[in-house]
């Protein structure tokens, strides 16, 4: 008895134990649109990559940063931060960008050709 005792006060301690290393995913409800990329990395911090970046004639330029999941996270979730000209236009999770989930971005503006 007071080792099933013992054993179930071991198992819930470990329970928290873990529980309290899991971690849970960047905030992306601090992002808004317009925000340039220092204001981005005070309000979610560094991303893990820049995962593109691109530069269009007449001196425009598009980038996407990528955020992983720190590691135990409950519900891991990949987020992409959109800037075209120092400015957020778009982020979510990388499928959020074209419909499914590519491992690329969709040209933002199709009328844009590159140098």
């Amino acid at each position: 008895m007071m080792r099933t005792a013992r054993g179930i006060v071991a198992g819930l301690a470990l329970a928290l134990g873990m529980s309290a290393c899991a971690t849970w995913n960047v905030d992306v409800s601090k992002l808004q649109l317009g925000m340039e990329p220092e204001a981005v990395r005070e309000a979610i911090g560094k991303p893990f990559t820049i995962r593109a970046a691109k530069v269009y004639e007449g001196d425009e330029w598009s980038e996407v940063w990528e955020y992983l999941p720190p590691a135990f996270t409950w519900t891991p979730k990949t987020y992409w931060v959109y800037f075209e000209n120092g400015k957020v236009v778009q982020w979510g999770e990388p499928g959020d960008f074209s419909g499914s989930s590519a491992s690329a971005v969709k040209e933002y503006n199709a009328n844009k050709s590159a140098r």
